[in-house]
């Protein structure tokens, strides 16, 4: 069996995807990784590239081609698809760091847990300067096993986190499809599969931090934001109804209440229409409904101002909210 799977979210990435597969190349491990490429239905030749690595390295590389069905739906067949003892996700803009996944095998198939999340860096597309590093650690020692209900309040985000492929496949998780935003509803499933975790001790994916037009900058919020609201009702429901243990629960109450506040704040941010005025009521009125406890804990002026008056002056505490808290640059990066 190989160590670990790795699913590729590739979609129309012609233009990065070598930059993604390269660093495999460089390291030592390619025997021990299934490294598959869905293809979400791309108009480009991206699959063209992904045949020409499965050529040369056809026991460690799959092009797997599927209609276009969204980022969770190559989560999906990913998961399906899996041959390696452990999973985790690659975006196809996205890299991991050769050195650092070298070691990162050698410790997987030590078997460590169920969980194993790694440090991650963020870096700018167009400089390639490093802007963060996130570790996802709650302070817990290194290459140590802990009971997931042992750990300190965190929460791991996808670039973190691998999983052991069977408890993924055995849980049936699936995340939501034709729909941008579900890598938290991905972490949040897969967490509620588990019971030990371990953290890794080097920085293993590198995130590319979204160029304008993808789905991190304000023109993608603008187009996909209410996806995200759909990811936060499905993950809603999904706590309501499957989450039967406190520890997963305060997981989900971290990244989901963060994914909550998140929404409220893109939601100023995008442009002022009747159409968002409408979408951000209702939004308001089903977090309030379905997870009373995380509307009653968010809060910030302008909110509680249109809370107060049944959303009159939307329009003008909105622009205020964008400007004041000015999170994106000129032409719509998300600001470092």
């Amino acid at each position: 069996m190989k160590v670990l799977s790795i699913s590729i979210a590739a979609y129309n990435v012609a233009y990065t995807l070598k930059e993604c597969l390269d660093p495999f190349l460089k390291s030592n491990v390619l025997g021990e990784l299934d490294i598959m490429v869905v293809d979400d239905g791309s108009s480009d030749n991206t699959a063209e590239i992904a045949e020409e690595y499965h050529a040369l390295y056809p026991d460690t590389f799959r092009l797997i081609k599927k209609e276009n069905g969204g980022w969770g739906s190559t989560v999906n067949t990913g998961i399906k698809e899996a041959k390696g003892m452990y999973f985790k996700q690659l975006d196809g803009d996205d890299y991991y760091e050769p050195e650092a996944l070298n070691k990162f095998i050698e410790y997987l198939k030590t078997n460590p847990s169920d969980l194993v999340i790694a440090p991650y860096i963020t870096y700018d597309s167009d400089s390639g300067k490093v802007i963060t590093t996130e570790d996802c650690n709650p302070g817990c020692k290194l290459l140590k096993e802990y009971q997931i209900k042992d750990v300190p309040e965190f929460g791991p985000f996808m670039h973190s986190l691998s999983i052991k492929t069977k408890l993924l496949q055995n849980g049936n998780v699936k995340v939501t499809e034709h729909c941008f935003y579900t890598d938290t509803e991905f972490v949040l499933k897969a967490c509620n599969q588990a019971q030990t975790i371990s953290f890794f001790d080097m920085p293993l994916y590198y995130y590319r931090r979204a160029a304008v037009g993808q789905s991190m900058s304000l023109s993608g919020f603008e187009k996909h934001y209410m996806e995200q609201y759909k990811v936060i009702e499905v993950s809603l429901d999904y706590l309501k109804n499957n989450v039967k243990r406190p520890e997963i629960k305060k997981i989900f109450d971290k990244l989901l209440f963060g994914t909550c506040f998140w929404q409220y704040l893109i939601m100023f941010y995008i442009s002022v229409s009747a159409e968002h005025k409408a979408n951000l009521v209702k939004y308001d009125c089903m977090l309030k409904e379905k997870a009373p406890d995380y509307y009653n804990n968010i809060h910030f002026k302008e909110l509680d101002i249109l809370r107060k008056t049944k959303f009159f002056g939307y329009s003008v505490l909105a622009h205020h909210k964008k400007k004041k808290d000015n999170r994106f640059t000129e032409d719509g990066k998300l600001a470092n």
